[in-house]
């Protein structure tokens, strides 16, 4: 379920054109924007870290390993999945991965930085894409898995991110957090 950032309004529907207020989030090259006043700098991460890091990801053994290992995860403790959002999904390396060996999940991925979406655009083929600051996840009950892949270190705020992927999960869902090496599943 979507949750209108301007008037907090619960709604189910394609768009993200709220019933109860008429609002839109704005649009920056191309995606859909919860925080644009932090498309393009907040603390915790560079964005100009984005290109050498499109460049290192396919070839460096920490990421081939950690994608190797998501995957893994995903297949052998939710099979059942249906979708799945990446939170800091930065270059778009780990949906790449999650869209290849995992072609039945439905992705989104979300990046404070729209500069990382671009390079994400590039890799991906199926995934939704939307910046969004992990502090304020417009969503509620929405998703099976959330994955956040060494990203809760880079804010200061982590509980309440922790707390927002909660409310982002469907219920018998599951989120994931890389950063702390936990795995939890929410209760039914």
């Amino acid at each position: 379920m979507k949750i209108c950032p301007q008037c907090h309004h619960h709604f189910n529907q394609e768009n993200w054109h709220c019933p109860a207020c008429g609002y839109t989030p704005p649009s920056l090259n191309g995606h859909l924007t919860f925080a644009p006043e932090l498309a393009a700098e907040s603390a915790g991460f560079e964005a100009e870290f984005f290109p050498k890091l499109a460049q290192l990801e396919a070839k460096n053994f920490w990421f081939r390993s950690r994608n190797r290992l998501i995957i893994y995860a995903i297949k052998h403790y939710f099979p059942q999945a249906k979708n799945f959002l990446e939170i800091g999904c930065g270059t778009g390396f780990v949906l790449q991965g999650i869209e290849k060996n995992l072609s039945h999940l439905t992705c989104s991925g979300s990046e404070i930085f729209t500069a990382g979406l671009e390079f994400a655009r590039e890799r991906l083929c199926k995934t939704t894409l939307f910046q969004m600051d992990a502090r304020n996840i417009p969503f509620a009950e929405e998703f099976d898995i959330i994955g956040a892949f060494d990203v809760l270190e880079h804010i200061e705020q982590d509980t309440d991110v922790l707390a927002k992927m909660y409310q982002a999960t469907q219920n018998g869902g599951y989120h994931t957090d890389r950063s702390s090496t936990s795995l939890a599943m929410e209760s039914s």
